[in-house]
């Protein structure tokens, strides 16, 4: 009782060492926010804010107050480094230099390569596996799930708001744990056959071999090698494929005899 007592004690003093992002909590940035928007966010100001907003910043959801804490932003991030200080955090982030209408635009054109290369990959996999694999499905879902968290994340660091930010966070969540079930699956056996194998020499003891496919696989000639052949294989399977993908009749397990 005593242990726990004095890790909650210690768990509370560290929380109150912790404190939130300076830049938002300064005066001379509230007060210039504050100002700024009675000066450009209301009636004919309005009009002509909006009148001279490209379309673009329009479409990404820009206001006038969002433009407001973004001037701001930099104009107390410039009075702290003429005093000598660090560049504070505002509202929790670091501040960003906008790029048209990108919030964060390093973090959105990688976000973008990174789904790109997803979709690529998506789709030389669709092309080289069969559908009938039985990893297909879950490989296919899995890449579905990696471009639908990239997606959220380039609209994230295009538009910070607290919608994009839940989504890219959420669907982030989705990818790591869809990783780890991916990392724990492995393809059902079916219709498992076990046969002898004739031993190829005098010396050596005959072993028993595992075919999938049930009785009509019994029969198959044994592969040899790591390699699988082609007649092993069957018809429109591809020799360098992972084992896991291939459909086709083929060994599973070698026991080498006493």
């Amino acid at each position: 009782m005593a242990g726990r007592t004095v890790r909650l004690v210690l768990l509370v003093g560290a929380a109150a060492l912790a404190s939130g992002s300076q830049g938002d909590r300064e005066p001379v940035y509230r007060d210039c926010v504050l100002r700024c928007e009675e000066r450009n966010c209301s009636g004919v100001a309005l009009k002509h804010f909006r009148s001279r907003q490209p379309i673009y910043m329009s479409l990404a959801g820009w206001t006038c107050q969002d433009d407001c804490k973004y001037e701001c932003m930099w104009v107390t991030v410039g009075l702290y480094l003429q005093e000598g200080h660090k560049v504070p955090q505002f509202h929790g982030k670091w501040p960003f230099f906008r790029f048209l209408c990108f919030q964060e635009p390093a973090s959105a054109v990688a976000s973008f390569l990174n789904g790109l290369a997803s979709l690529v990959m998506l789709c030389r996999y669709r092309t080289s596996v069969p559908a009938s694999s039985p990893m297909y499905p879950t490989c296919v879902a899995f890449a579905w799930v990696s471009l639908n968290a990239w997606f959220w994340s380039t609209v994230f660091h295009t538009r910070d708001t607290d919608v994009t930010e839940k989504m890219d966070y959420f669907c982030a969540s989705t990818v790591i744990l869809h990783s780890v079930y991916l990392c724990c699956v492995r393809p059902g056996e079916r219709g498992v056959v076990a046969d002898l194998v004739p031993a190829e020499s005098a010396a050596a003891a005959p072993r028993a071999q595992v075919h999938r496919g049930g009785p009509a696989a019994a029969g198959a000639v044994p592969a040899r090698a790591a390699r699988l052949p082609a007649s092993l294989l069957g018809p429109g399977c591809p020799r360098h494929l992972a084992r896991q993908h291939h459909p086709c009749p083929r060994p599973l397990l070698q026991l080498s005899g006493r």
